[in-house]
């Protein structure tokens, strides 16, 4: 039985359509899978599709060089049936023609669907024969869901690798068989070519670019983190504190730290520092630095690295900067940068702050011990299976302040996540301010009094919570909000 046959007997978990294509998410005996249902052509309907195809690549100039691709394929198709003396029988199958050459010539092919699903975050695939996975946004029961989309062949999987590295602009070949490149929508891919160093042949991965950012109230309404966290964390931030979000691959970091970046002050000018574009800000004033890399041998052109552009950023004059993943020496600039008063926020690979503190202090990154107190706050993320439901389900599970008394660096333990429960402790302000080092240390900068600051943190976790409740989700929207939040407290409006 195919996935595609007798889903009547399955679960069906989703359903939903992304253009002419419909989309079924069910399991089966366990397991989830994302099925593609496209529209049919075949007899006549595909004759035509192989001949029209065939003389557009054996005739059409680059399509990357054209601005409206679609409307410029769509031109010439009537010409090109016209010419070969088929256009009646190419108006009578004109739908199901236009949909497979669009996707086939302008789009990604088999995979095209995924692409613009906005609900798929991550696509892979390991080899031919191997089904296409992917990682969907509202299915949390399932690390990866398997598609009913297959590369039959490896001469067919590498022809489509080839292909998505022309779309990034870069080269891939057999003398240098590993690509990490952008796509023109900004989505991250990471190919690699044959069997040069992929045991199971030609293989991709591509983590998606959002089209629009989850936010601060999307994590809060998924529980990945409590109201009364996101308001002390946005105390931090706004304080100019250094926070560091540190978790293993897929646990959320770069989600939670889009969605703290936005609660910067409107008026700050904030720099960020990318391998590749994932973060995007509504400020006025953010100025996005991005790595460059020449992957051909002897090509003229210059890495620029993370090192380089956290260097180059602190002397750019602004107010923040942010690191969507610290790996290297550039941790030291950053944490200088804090020293000197910039405010900072970035990933780390590590499981628990132990393991943090040990690769921050060992060589390459060797920072010194007595740094470690310019960093504020950690925050700890895991993606993890809850026993009771058995939903996979990313969360904040811990944050801590850390102080430096001589050689001891004491973590303070502020929030931290209940499994049993699925709920973030604590739950009271005055806890919170009696645990918190660093919330005193902003009430005696700012003059405030310790009932200053929780009134604080009840009003921003109030605020938040409204907009929850307003289903005020949109990342344009929730920007808006937060904006006039700070507006209004400083009675401009």
């Amino acid at each position: 039985m195919t996935l595609t046959e007798e889903i009547s007997e399955d679960k069906i978990l989703l359903e939903y359509n992304v253009g002419e294509a419909q989309i079924l998410i069910v399991e089966r005996e366990g397991k989830g899978y994302y099925i593609v249902k496209e529209p049919q052509i075949f007899g006549e309907a595909k004759e035509l599709y192989d001949m029209l195809t065939g003389y557009l690549y054996r005739n059409l100039k680059p399509i990357f060089i054209e601005k409206d691709p679609i409307g410029y394929i769509e031109s010439v198709l009537e010409e090109i049936a016209e010419e070969l003396g088929i256009k009646s029988k190419y108006e009578e199958y004109y739908d199901v023609l236009h949909y497979y050459i669009v996707r086939d010539v302008v789009g990604y092919g088999k995979i095209d669907v995924l692409m613009k699903d906005p609900r798929v975050e991550e696509i892979a695939v390991e080899g031919p024969g191997i089904p296409v996975a992917v990682v969907h946004r509202d299915i949390s029961e399932f690390y990866w869901l398997d598609t009913n989309i297959y590369f039959t062949n490896e001469e067919e999987l590498r022809s489509f690798i080839q292909k998505l590295a022309l779309k990034t602009g870069k080269h891939i070949s057999t003398a240098y068989p590993i690509l990490e490149a952008r796509l023109p929508e900004g989505h991250r891919v990471a190919l690699t070519l044959s069997k040069e160093v992929s045991g199971r042949g030609s293989s991709f991965v591509i983590r998606k670019f959002p089209n629009s950012p989850l936010t601060i109230t999307h994590l809060l309404m998924l529980k990945t983190l409590s109201p009364l966290e996101a308001a002390y964390l946005w105390l931090i931030v706004e304080a100019q504190g250094l926070v560091f979000i540190i978790g293993a691959m897929a646990t959320g970091k770069t989600s939670l730290l889009q969605s703290l970046a936005t609660l910067i002050p409107p008026d700050a000018r904030v720099i960020t520092v990318e391998d590749t574009p994932e973060l995007r800000l509504p400020h006025t004033h953010w100025d996005p630095l991005y790595t460059r890399r020449s992957y051909v041998p002897g090509d003229s052109w210059i890495n620029i690295d993370l090192n380089d552009l956290v260097k180059f950023a602190w002397r750019r004059r602004a107010e923040y900067i942010i690191i969507g993943e610290v790996r290297g020496e550039e941790v030291q600039v950053l944490v200088q940068a804090a020293a000197s008063g910039h405010g900072g926020l970035t990933t780390f690979h590590a499981d628990n702050v132990e393991s943090m503190i040990l690769r921050l202090t060992s060589p390459p990154l060797n920072v010194k011990q007595s740094f470690l107190s310019l960093i504020w706050s950690i925050v700890v993320m895991r993606k993890l299976r809850i026993a009771t439901t058995g939903r996979v389900v990313r969360r904040l599970t811990d944050i801590y302040e850390i102080v430096v008394n001589g050689d001891r660096v004491e973590k303070i333990k502020i929030f931290s996540w209940d499994p049993k429960t699925d709920t973030h402790r604590p739950d009271d302000v005055d806890e919170v301010l009696e645990r918190s080092y660093r919330l005193k240390v902003i009430a005696e900068r700012y003059g405030l009094s310790e009932s200053d600051i929780c009134r604080e943190l009840k009003e921003r976790q109030g605020f938040l919570e409204k907009l929850v409740e307003d289903e005020a989700f949109d990342y344009e929207v929730v920007s808006e909000r937060l904006f006039k939040f700070y507006y209004q407290r400083r009675g401009i409006m």
